[in-house]
């Protein structure tokens, strides 16, 4: 009787734990096929009942996204799941981005954020580290090189990852999601060079200041925002800060008289960053 009982026990367990990962893997007809089979079997199980409500309330609200155009399904889904939990929420967030890859191609953004994003909220690293390359060479935007360094940093990589924070920062630090940084250390940098270096533009100024405070590598110095030069035309405070950064990197990698010129122009254009960097050499 008692072998029977566990038996019984078992295949209900396994019979729930089979619509659960149907449930999770975006099966909703397939989990709620099985859940109701398991409700009649077991009427008095609060668990069965509780998951053949989430799976109809799944199945009806992603039948509505799916009537929707291709365009309008990304952020729905991305609402969906974010009312889930664990398993569930990864796999609709996992397809909220294929959704907005595949209609927008792969720079697309939603609520001006990336698909590699959603990877990452949804645990999938190395999913994202491959949507943040091709977004990357997509589209050349300081926001989609601050993606692909968050997601190289989440992976360890943190010399290639520091590079691309630096390379972004360098071409329009206005333009970088500043909200989803992972490296605490790059996010903090706009703060201390407003409030201990007193620039105005703590933005403008975050990849001289992360050079300086060996956050960031030296590099190459950036290009000029001068017509067919490489960067866009850019506020005043931001070219200054651009204009700091190639004078800082021509006096750390020159050691002729040319780096005291660099250094003259540095301090022409902020002298307590330049004190900050002899300080801290």
């Amino acid at each position: 009787m008692l072998g029977a009982q566990l038996d019984l026990f078992n295949d209900r367990h396994l019979r729930l734990e089979e619509a659960r990962r149907a449930l999770a893997e975006g099966r909703t007809q397939d989990a709620c096929r099985e859940l109701f089979r398991l409700r009649d079997c077991f009427p008095e199980d609060p668990r069965i009942a509780a998951e053949l409500d989430l799976a109809q309330t799944l199945m009806h609200g992603l039948g509505e996204i799916e009537a929707l155009a291709p365009g309008e399904r990304p952020g729905p889904l991305v609402e969906l799941a974010r009312a889930t939990t664990g398993g569930l929420r990864a796999a609709l967030l996992r397809r909220a981005a294929a959704t907005l890859r595949q209609a927008g191609g792969p720079a697309a953004l939603l609520d001006d954020k990336a698909a590699s994003v959603l990877l990452l909220e949804a645990g999938d690293v190395h999913t994202a580290w491959a949507a943040a390359v091709e977004a990357a060479r997509d589209s050349r935007r300081a926001r989609f090189l601050a993606y692909l360094a968050d997601v190289e940093h989440r992976l360890d990589h943190k010399s290639r990852a520091l590079a691309r924070y630096r390379e972004a920062l360098a071409f329009d630090p206005h333009d970088v999601d500043w909200d989803e940084l992972t490296n605490d250390d790059v996010k903090a940098l706009p703060d201390i060079a407003r409030t201990e270096l007193e620039l105005e533009d703590g933005v403008a100024w975050a990849a001289p200041v992360g050079v300086v405070l060996h956050v960031l590598p030296v590099g190459d110095p950036p290009p000029s925002s001068a017509p067919g030069e490489g960067l866009p035309e850019a506020p005043a405070e931001l070219e200054h800060a651009r204009d700091f950064l190639r004078a800082l990197v021509q006096a750390t990698q020159d050691r002729s008289a040319n780096a005291l010129d660099a250094r003259r122009r540095m301090r022409a254009l902020a002298p307590q960053l330049l004190a900050a960097y002899l300080q801290a050499r």
